[in-house]
């Protein structure tokens, strides 16, 4: 009989694609979503559907008692809020339930996916690695040292009490079937403006498919106690951006932003209240960031496949505009 793994959001656009490389192996799978939520990522596909509140006891015992696995990829990813309070209830607090109720029931593994952000970035030459720490002043980021949080919980009792967990942190993710455009707003912004403004930083855009592959993976591979970068191809925002536009054939315009940052923090000084200033600095200053990663341990531990952006903006676009989101753009 084929095991079944619970999935946290599962309707996102990472968690849609962990159910289907999970059918794909093999897997039953609950893909556990919030009630009313929009799962029209998960139409057609072959897992059961089951809503419930991750803060509820009741509902996380009622899906863990059928699971062998959890990946929890659920979380509050709002980079707006500055209650640092609200992304700890979302982000730290159910990871603890859930981890609790996956020792009470005897699962078999437990991978939580977290995120880059909870590691120093590196340069083109020398991408971040899982040996670099968390950075300080990402303190002021709530989704960030949220799941910092969360990391460390989880990393902290798979190593004292020997709980079978597991780590993975994706970084920049690009592909089809991101039905409430999260990283894909990025892509959609370039496909629809002519002149872009282009931060002077960089990030590692991975394929959503890769870092499926690899998260599923996680389920029999690598070590427990132990956390895995699923990064891709390290490239600036210009380069990408140009490959959008090679891609398309659509020429674009593209404006240095540095001083023009400056200037809108400047001006936000005057009329946004300081708690907002810190998160909106904060913002610039990961905008301005060479935001690079290695996936040298994923490759190598939990076979994540590499990454081609080409392919994967190119399948992102043909999926945007056959549902429509492109309509309206020359």
């Amino acid at each position: 009989m084929a095991h079944t793994v619970l999935v946290t959001g599962a309707n996102g656009f990472l968690g849609n694609h962990i159910v289907r490389v999970l059918l794909q192996q093999g897997f039953r799978v609950i893909a556990m979503v919030r009630p009313h939520s929009d799962i029209r990522s998960l139409e057609g596909v072959d897992c059961t559907i089951e809503r419930g509140q991750l803060d509820d006891p009741e509902d996380i015992d009622r899906m863990v008692c059928k699971s062998d696995y959890i990946i929890h990829c659920a979380s509050m990813t709002s980079p707006h809020s500055t209650d640092l309070n609200l992304y700890k209830k979302v982000n730290v607090h159910t990871t603890r339930l859930l981890a609790e109720a996956g020792e009470r029931y005897g699962i078999k593994r437990f991978v939580l996916v977290s995120t880059a952000n909870c590691f120093t970035n590196g340069s083109l030459e020398q991408p971040g690695t899982e040996a670099s720490g968390f950075m300080p002043w990402l303190r002021h980021s709530g989704y960030a040292y949220s799941k910092h949080l969360a990391q460390e919980y989880i990393l902290g009792k798979s190593r004292r009490e020997n709980f079978p967990a597991i780590v993975v942190a994706p970084t920049f993710l690009v592909g089809p079937y991101d039905t409430r455009p999260s990283s894909g707003a990025l892509l959609l912004y370039a496909l629809k403006n002519r002149l872009l403004f282009c931060p002077r930083g960089g990030k590692s855009f991975a394929d959503v498919r890769a870092v499926a592959v690899a998260t599923a993976n996680a389920l029999s591979m690598g070590r427990t106690g132990e956390c895995y970068l699923l990064s891709g191809e390290n490239l600036d925002y210009a380069t990408y951006f140009r490959k959008i536009a090679s891609i398309t054939g659509k020429r674009k315009s593209m404006l240095p932003l540095p001083e023009q940052l400056q200037g809108l923090f400047g001006l936000a000084c005057r009329v946004v209240p300081y708690r907002k200033i810190r998160l909106l600095k904060t913002h610039m200053r990961m905008l301005s960031l060479d935001n690079y990663f290695s996936n040298h341990k994923a490759k190598t531990e939990l076979q994540m496949p590499d990454t081609d952006i080409d392919k994967a903006i190119t399948d992102a676009i043909t999926w945007f505009e056959k549902e429509g989101y492109l309509k309206g753009t020359g």
